[in-house]
């Protein structure tokens, strides 16, 4: 890796660290610039403004949390065992990848909110919802499967799903209850 690349992935990490404490709002150009150990003009090199350095975080992390949880259900063919797996990697994420997971759960409901936002925002909310819909489409599965309530709203299903999940920061025994409670509303009950 040559040192210009060097430098823009300091900037990359920098910015993610400081995006998982304080947000997007709560954190400037000049701290990401210390905290990377650069000159701010070098992350307007690689980064015409604060969001294109943001929506490259926010992609990111978006990108390894599709491939934790959605690689560790490619190859399962019974639905049952590939729900159990999506939410126990779902899970795992949360809690193993914090940055990452404290970076997506602080910016989603501004990213979410469309209102008064430029054209990078639209592109953040448009990733979140692809990462929606691929969620989505794991409940249809179910469904089509015969195995998820046909009445459940995949999309709302997916929302709930995510954002029960991205916000429990508590314990195992916690991270547990919520996902029988998941697997009980998609199935109308709970598989051992």
């Amino acid at each position: 890796m040559d040192e210009l690349s060097s430098a823009r992935e300091r900037i990359l990490e920098a910015a993610k660290a400081a995006f998982s404490e304080r947000g997007f709002d709560g954190v400037s150009m000049e701290e990401i610039a210390q905290r990377a150990g650069v000159r701010k003009p070098l992350i307007y090199y690689y980064f015409p403004s604060k969001e294109v350095l943001f929506e490259e975080v926010w992609n990111r992390a978006l990108e390894e949390l599709e491939n934790h949880i959605f690689k560790e259900v490619e190859n399962e063919n019974y639905y049952v065992r590939k729900i159990k797996r999506f939410l126990r990697a779902y899970i795992d994420f949360v809690t193993s990848r914090k940055v990452l997971s404290k970076v997506i759960e602080k910016e989603r409901a501004s990213v979410l909110d469309e209102s008064g936002q430029g054209d990078v925002w639209k592109r953040l909310k448009r990733r979140y919802d692809d990462f929606l819909n691929r969620v989505a489409q794991l409940i249809e599965e179910g469904k089509k499967n015969e195995l998820v309530n046909p009445e459940i709203d995949s999309q709302t299903a997916a929302k709930l799903i995510t954002e029960a999940l991205a916000a429990s920061t508590t314990s195992g025994s916690v991270l547990k209850s919520i996902e029988s409670f998941i697997l009980s509303g998609l199935m109308g009950r709970t598989e051992p």
